[in-house]
C-alpha cells in the first residue's frame, strides 16, 4: 500500500507521489512550511473517501493545537471511483485575533484539490 502525502503549503497543493490513491492506500495531510501558529481545517463537501475514526475525527483539523500533519489516513474500502474533492481553510491565526472585532469576515486562506481513488472497491466474492 502507497502513503500519498498532501502539502497544503504549497501553490498549487502538491502530492507525493501524486493524487492517485487504491483502496486500502494511506494518505497524510501536511502543514508543509507554514509556521506552526497556522492552523487549516479539511473537509469533503462531495464525500469523504478516508475512513475517518475516533482517533481522527472529522473535519481534520492541524496546526494550533493539533499536530502539523494528520495521522495516517485509511482509502476506504468501499470508496467509489472518482475524485473526492476536499476544501482546505488556512488561518494564520488573524481569526482568533479578531474574533472579539465587529466588522467583516477575515479573507483566509481557501484552497481546493482532490484525492483520485483509481481503482473500483474489491467485488463480493459470490459463491
Amino acid at each position: 500500500m502507497a502513503t500519498i502525502t498532501v502539502d497544503l503549503s504549497t501553490v498549487p497543493i502538491s502530492y507525493s507521489p501524486g493524487p492517485e490513491a487504491k483502496h486500502g492506500d494511506t494518505v497524510v495531510f501536511s502543514m508543509g512550511s507554514y509556521p506552526a501558529s497556522y492552523t487549516a481545517t479539511i473537509t469533503f463537501p462531495h464525500g469523504n473517501c478516508l475512513t475517518v475514526s475516533a482517533t481522527t475525527p472529522y473535519p481534520y483539523e492541524l496546526g494550533g493545537t493539533h499536530a502539523l500533519v494528520t495521522s495516517p489516513l485509511s482509502v476506504s474500502m468501499t470508496a467509489l471511483k472518482r475524485v473526492y474533492e476536499f476544501d482546505a481553510v488556512i488561518d494564520d491565526g488573524s481569526s482568533r485575533q479578531s474574533a472579539d472585532k465587529v466588522g467583516p469576515p477575515l479573507d483566509l486562506d481557501r484552497k481546493n484539490g482532490g484525492i483520485d481513488v483509481s481503482n473500483d472497491p474489491p467485488e463480493e466474492v459470490r459463491r
